[in-house]
């Protein structure tokens, strides 16, 4: 619009040559000199990070708020939902299942909203923050002008500090759940394609074709005017000639899993005493490296990968044996979930065995999600597997 500007600190007008000329040189200036406040900005919070000192922003961080010294502490009325969230999604709920019962539940966001996500349901799931740990740098910012941060797929370093702070969810937890959505994940590949998890119906996920070994689909079929509720093989339902499976009638398949309930409680002392040597076995079983031996090596090259880093020392070889232990220890975590899991569900089932003192005659749904690990369809009998190791043939 053709106006001067006149800085009168700098004795700069924007209409002359002169001044436009200074401008120029001192917006350059200006923008190294951001550079290097953002580098040494940078190199404080690395340095900060390789201590362990953990930076969070709980403004809107579920289940957890800040002290006066910055350390993470619990929100009780926050970590309620949290605990809910967890235990919703190991009875079999999905993602969006949850976000829709917080809603009709009138629970509130972080943020304070109505609305929940499916996502965000997941990113609380995801979390490593829950079990008292916390993984730093997961973003970081790519321009130091416009402040845009991205998620670090390798840009920066990372740093995991564990036992950082009181946990809501307990460790053996947490990993069930990361353990669950990576079954769940890798159901849910099918010709190449995403598709959801439905956590709609019991036996949702667990029944199997035994020719093509697809997921069998619940569906309401329509034949010659009758109307039923019949479970078929995906792969026949999509590609017909690509599988023969037959289809099974939802009645049948709950009649079967009632008969195989009853087959192990009319053998109550024959399945008591293999579910008893089950977890007597699983009770003895010991990992090669306890998780303790590991914790301690680790701690020492931690402390020794500290020590280079402030003596400006080559430290690939402590870096490469960090991330091998690291891999190591989250086996070694898995693996005794895995067996704690596992001894859990042999517990459940001879306490089942145990109280129930007549035949089972009333579906219940519940049973299915708590005992039952997969249904297999054969051409002339269902094979029922337990989550307790015990498996059940049934003629249907």
């Amino acid at each position: 619009m053709n106006i001067p500007v006149y800085f009168e600190k700098e004795s700069i007008n924007t209409m002359d040559t002169r001044g436009e000329v200074l401008l120029t040189i001192m917006a350059s200036l200006a923008q190294q000199e951001s550079e290097s406040l953002s580098k040494n900005t940078k190199m404080g919070i690395h340095y900060r990070f390789q201590q362990g000192k953990v930076m969070v922003n709980a403004r809107n961080f579920l289940g957890y708020d800040k002290d006066d010294n910055g350390h993470l502490i619990i929100n009780p009325e926050q970590a309620e939902i949290v605990k809910r969230i967890f235990r919703e999604y190991l009875e079999g709920k999905s993602c969006k299942k949850i976000a829709q019962g917080l809603e009709r539940d009138g629970i509130l966001t972080s943020r304070g909203k109505a609305k929940w996500h499916d996502t965000s349901i997941r990113k609380i799931l995801e979390n490593e923050k829950y079990m008292g740990d916390a993984l730093l740098q997961k973003t970081c910012t790519v321009d130091f002008l416009n402040k845009k941060r991205v998620k670090n797929t390798g840009m920066q370093p990372q740093y995991y500090v564990e036992d950082d702070h009181e946990a809501i969810i307990p460790k053996e937890i947490f990993l069930m759940v990361q353990e669950e959505m990576a079954r769940r994940s890798e159901q849910n590949a099918c010709f190449g394609r995403r598709k959801g998890f439905s956590a709609n119906h019991p036996f949702s996920k667990i029944v199997f074709c035994a020719e093509c070994g697809e997921e069998y689909r619940r569906i309401h079929w329509n034949n010659r005017g009758k109307k039923s509720v019949v479970w078929r093989c995906l792969t026949r339902l999509k590609q017909k000639d690509q599988c023969h499976a037959r289809t099974v009638n939802e009645e049948t398949l709950i009649e079967a899993f009632l008969d195989a309930l009853n087959e192990i409680v009319g053998n109550s002392d024959d399945y008591l005493t293999r579910l008893k040597e089950n977890l007597e076995t699983a009770i003895n079983e010991v990992h090669p490296e306890s998780a303790a031996a590991l914790a301690a090596k680790m701690a020492k090259l931690q402390q020794e990968l500290i020590d280079r880093t402030e003596h400006r020392e080559n430290y690939d070889d402590i870096t490469e044996e960090i991330l091998r232990l690291r891999e190591l220890q989250a086996q070694t975590a898995m693996d005794d979930n895995a067996k704690t899991e596992h001894k859990k569900r042999i517990r459940e089932l001879l306490k089942f065995i145990e109280r129930q003192k007549s035949k089972v005659l009333v579906f219940d749904g519940s049973l299915v999600k708590k005992l039952l690990e997969k249904v297999t369809v054969y051409d002339d009998y269902l094979e029922f597997r337990f989550k307790s190791g015990v498996t059940v043939s049934v003629e249907k």
